[in-house]
């Protein structure tokens, strides 16, 4: 039968579209895939660099506060060296007053015997008087010379309890003065030995800190690195997969144009037994069918941070409206597709198969021959989905006319 389509330069609408699909296939991907990857591990990458520098910089903060401790940390071991050293100096003078007291005890014991003694014999003998040196001495130079021995024995008895006397008043006096000091001393070291002992545990736990953190910036530089890499060997399979498509891409133009000229084509284009068939809307430069014109995207192709997936295709603000198949195909899908809800797919050769979720309503069936232009659906809410809207998703390099890998359809439409 022959096709009752447009033609393009002579070629019947079937046919430029499996020279475009093949074209589509071999040029947009695997390579748009590639350097799409590519893009998002070059910005995880960067992100994990300017991670890393805020971590860095954390981390020298924390180097400036461990500094800043390390010099009040050693100042406070020398305060409390310096108050240890004190307090050992206060001790040792306590211990060397205490030994003057004791001698002082000794020196006083021992003179309170003396004059004991003394005592003693001079009641048994009886105590000298002025008239008897008189006249026991033998001469004037003698009364003189006895009359002196017993004023310095006097003499020499009252020194002797007096130096014992204010050796100890001495001795305890210091003894209290250094009790005082050892106190002070005491009272210091332990201020000091406190002070220390806090600036230890500040500096351990920044140190620790300090520590933790340094691992984390490692591991993020090792993550950036190794995504880096990644990257490069995404870029590098895209340099590949660039080479290979142009090779095929000539193939396929070769093959187009020696098999193209004529107008007719294969198969019909089987209208929609199912549904209606509704005005076809505009074309864009490849000949494909813009199956929401006039429609804005509401969440475009790609990785979605906020969401945490890989979208692979493009939303579409159609609320409960016509859908439109964007090319001839078979329909391979018409029903419930998982978290797609009622999803439409079509194969429309060369690998090449588009997709339609979240209907409201499905106006084809599987195995029916569809046109490009042709209503195949209404949008909808169904499934995995936020609001009314139309999921539209190209996927090439397809083997079982469903599944493939994703492409970006704003490569071949415009929104």
């Amino acid at each position: 039968m022959i096709e009752t389509g447009s033609t393009i330069c002579g070629w019947t609408r079937r046919n430029f579209l499996k020279a475009c699909g093949a074209a589509g296939v071999l040029m947009m991907f695997p390579w748009l895939a590639y350097a799409s990857e590519a893009d998002d591990l070059e910005a995880k990458a960067d992100e994990l660099d300017a991670q890393a520098e805020a971590a860095q910089a954390q981390m020298d903060e924390l180097s400036a506060k461990l500094d800043a401790l390390e010099q009040q940390f050693n100042e406070a071991l020398a305060r409390y060296n310096e108050a240890n050293e004190a307090h050992e100096a206060a001790l040792t003078a306590m211990d060397e007053a205490q030994d003057r007291i004791d001698a002082a005890k000794v020196r006083i014991a021992e003179t309170q015997d003396q004059l004991s003694n003394r005592a003693v014999n001079m009641y048994r003998e009886g105590n000298p008087t002025m008239i008897d040196v008189l006249f026991g001495s033998q001469s004037f130079d003698a009364f003189v010379t006895n009359l002196d021995a017993m004023q310095k024995i006097g003499e020499q008895d009252a020194a002797l309890v007096q130096e014992s006397k204010d050796a100890k008043a001495e001795a305890d006096a210091a003894y209290e003065e250094y009790s005082r000091q050892e106190k002070v001393a005491a009272e210091e070291l332990e201020n000091a030995r406190i002070a220390k002992e806090e600036l230890e545990a500040a500096q351990a736990s920044l140190q620790e800190e300090y520590n933790s953190m340094s691992d984390e910036v490692a591991a993020i530089r090792a993550e950036a690195e190794q995504t880096r890499m990644s990257a490069e060997e995404a870029r590098e399979k895209e340099e590949e997969a660039k080479r290979k498509a142009q090779e095929a891409l000539e193939q396929a133009q070769a093959a187009a144009a020696a098999s193209g000229g004529s107008s007719s084509g294969g198969s019909s284009s089987g209208g929609s037994s199912s549904g209606s068939v509704s005005t076809t809307p505009s074309t864009s430069v490849s000949g494909w069918v813009n199956p929401a014109p006039g429609k804005i995207i509401t969440s475009g192709f790609g990785w979605r941070p906020s969401i945490g997936d890989y979208h692979q295709g493009v939303d579409l603000s159609c609320s409960y409206e016509p859908v439109y198949c964007m090319a001839d195909g078979i329909v391979t899908t018409s029903g419930w597709f998982g978290t797609g809800g009622m999803a439409v797919t079509v194969d429309h050769g060369g690998g090449i198969v588009s997709w339609y979720l979240h209907n409201s309503q499905l106006l084809v069936s599987v195995g029916q021959s569809v046109s490009a232009g042709q209503q195949i659906s209404v949008s909808g809410n169904t499934g995995f989905s936020t609001g009314a809207h139309l999921h539209f998703q190209i996927n090439v390099g397809c083997s079982n006319g469903v599944n493939g890998t994703a492409v970006n359809p704003t490569t071949y439409f415009s929104w």
